[in-house]
This record gives C-alpha cells, structure tokens and sequence, in this order.
C-alpha cells in the first residue's frame, strides 16, 4: 500500500509546534492549499484550523469558514497563518477532503495578504 501524500484540499491533522509569539501551537487541522506534486518533496503549505476566537481575523476578512458545510471538521481556515510544513515529521493523517473552491477562497486570501 501506498503512503499517504497530502494533496490541495485535504484536511489534515498534525502537530504545529515548535511556535512561538502568536502561532498556533499543539496539536491541530489544517487545511492542505497545495498541490501533490509539491508535496510529495515532504512539505505542505497548510493553513490551521481552529474553532477559538480570532475577532481580529475575522474582522479583517482572513479566515474562511467551515461551519455548515456538512464536515465533520468545524472551525474557521486560519488564512494569515498559513505554514510551509515537514508532515512527515509532524506525522500527518488525513481527515477528510473539502470542495475545492473552499480552498480557492483559501488560497485567494493568501494571495491577497503577500501581493496586497
């Protein structure tokens, strides 16, 4: 069998520590935004997920939602804190999968923070 390879639109869970300062730490989701092409080189580019309060985020429109969209994951995609990863280290398992335009909006919010 085959071992798991993150692809665009997984959700996924692993741990993000280290961090540091306002980083999400421990254990968590997180949304995988790119391909398997580039991820099967051992790192992803994840986004976490997390279901506490991030007024701040919201308010400046940089999370994305999950709630009542029928997933088993709930919380809100972390746009601002998206991570380039080591998932083999971080031992990462798959979850679920979610729409891909979900993660077009994802991924637009990422691009709209680093070419603003």
């Amino acid at each position: 069998m085959a071992a798991y390879v993150p692809n665009r639109g997984d959700i996924v869970h692993l741990q993000f520590d280290p961090a540091s300062g306002h980083e999400m730490k421990g254990n968590h989701y997180g949304l995988v935004i790119s391909p398997k092409a580039f991820n099967q080189r051992g790192l992803a580019m994840i986004c976490p997920i997390s279901q506490g309060s991030s007024d701040s985020a919201r308010t400046h429109g940089m999370v994305v939602t999950l709630m009542g969209l029928g997933l088993h994951t709930q919380g809100a995609v972390h746009c601002h804190q998206v991570k380039s990863l080591d998932w083999k280290v971080r031992k990462v398992k798959l979850v679920e999968k979610v729409a891909l335009d979900i993660v077009d909006d994802v991924a637009a919010r990422v691009e709209a923070i680093i070419f603003e």
